[in-house]
């Protein structure tokens, strides 16, 4: 039965991938413009490391939350009044412990918070008490002890109801991606292969320093906004999700009219020297890069950011081409467009407000870049 289920899922990935023309008058009547603003840590120095891994944004839109590895607090901000307002202190040990290191925190609802480690997945209110644990040793998922040398990667989503937990699987021999879902109920693990990912590793690459091995990582990502769990990664346009009312796979591919698709160079392997490898990671920048789409909710549509760094011809600072992409509930292609106030990766994002907030390092200083859009008059 779980194979003839698995076929079905592979038959309805074949089937239903399409591939989506942009409207190149979406944006036409959107006139952009950006501002800055800095949060007020107040007596405190908000922790800022880390490009902001361990920081989501709340369901309530209005609490951006960070976690500081330094001292094991969530640092609670608030947006609308642009301050950092309360540091909630965890424990590392005991009953309410979060373990040794915190792999990804993700925000699951509006009072919990889910904290992804190498060997499990823990559910905590936002005071910082353990709801419970998902440890991965009951589905065989522990370190390195599943088949072929697998390994659940720290982008993991809790499922509303907390009967399943959506993840991503590398494997190490066969350099391939998977979904991987696991039923905690019946502690049943089911994998789904992605086959947008099949070429990421051809744009994997390494520095080999004498017996050294030092990976150059591509960006994967795994969100879910209501009933969908979106998979994304940088090298391609083409976004997967897995519909849990559902229970199939999609896919749907994108025709820009501004960008490649995807990337489309032949890079080496390996690297022995560090100038060689740093040219191959320069080279890889500038090609298209894709980011996960994120939710609006004024607009009800989804936003995606990708971009191209130019190539410096001389002493100025690196500068980036940065696209924005509309899409909308069902992810087709509503429109996109360059933005040109944007010169650079845009860093940690989200929507609030009909605006995009973008996360910038202003000396130090939590600030964020807003990027606002409104109707040409």
């Amino acid at each position: 039965m779980q194979n003839y289920s698995y076929l079905i899922l592979i038959l309805l990935l074949s089937c239903r991938g399409n591939t989506i023309k942009t409207d190149p008058d979406y944006f036409s009547n959107l006139k952009f413009s950006v501002d800055t603003v800095i949060i007020d840590p107040g007596d405190e120095i908000i922790f800022l490391k880390h490009q902001l891994l361990n920081a989501d944004m709340g369901k309530d839109g209005k609490y951006f939350y960070n976690f500081n590895n330094d001292d094991h607090t969530l640092e609670k901000i608030n947006l609308d009044k642009l301050r950092l307002e309360e540091k909630v202190p965890f424990d590392t040990e005991g009953p309410n412990g979060t373990g040794p290191g915190i792999g990804m925190m993700k925000v699951h609802n509006d009072s919990q918070i889910t904290m992804n480690n190498l060997s499990h997945t823990s559910l905590f209110s936002l005071e910082g008490e353990k709801v419970r644990t998902i440890y991965f040793e009951n589905f065989s998922l522990g370190l390195y002890s599943m088949e072929d040398r697998e390994y659940l990667k720290p982008e993991r989503v809790l499922d509303k109801d907390e009967n399943r937990l959506y993840g991503l699987i590398y494997r190490f021999q066969e350099k391939s991606f998977a979904l991987c879902i696991l039923d905690l109920e019946t502690f049943e693990v089911e994998r789904l292969e992605l086959k947008s990912f099949e070429n990421l590793s051809n744009f994997q690459i390494y520095y080999t320093p004498g017996n050294s091995r030092i990976a150059h990582q591509l960006d994967v990502d795994l969100e879910k906004i209501e009933n969908k769990v979106i998979i994304s990664n940088e090298i391609t346009s083409i976004l997967m999700w897995y519909d849990t009312v559902r229970d199939s796979l999609f896919t749907k591919s994108y025709a820009s009219q501004l960008t490649a698709n995807q990337k489309e160079k032949e890079y080496v392997t390996e690297y022995e020297t560090l100038e060689e490898f740093e040219i191959a990671k320069r080279k890889l920048r500038q090609e298209i890069n894709f980011m996960p789409p994120f939710w609006e909710e004024q607009g009800e549509c989804f936003y995606r950011f990708s971009h191209q760094e130019i190539e410096n011809t001389g002493g100025e600072r690196t500068r980036s081409k940065v696209y924005l992409t509309a899409l909308d509930k069902d992810l087709n292609m509503l429109g996109e467009t360059l933005i040109p106030q944007l010169t650079k990766k845009p860093g940690k994002h989200f929507a609030k407000d009909g605006e995009i907030w973008i996360y910038e390092n202003i000396n130090d200083e939590m600030g964020f870049v807003r990027l606002k859009m409104k109707k040409n008059k």
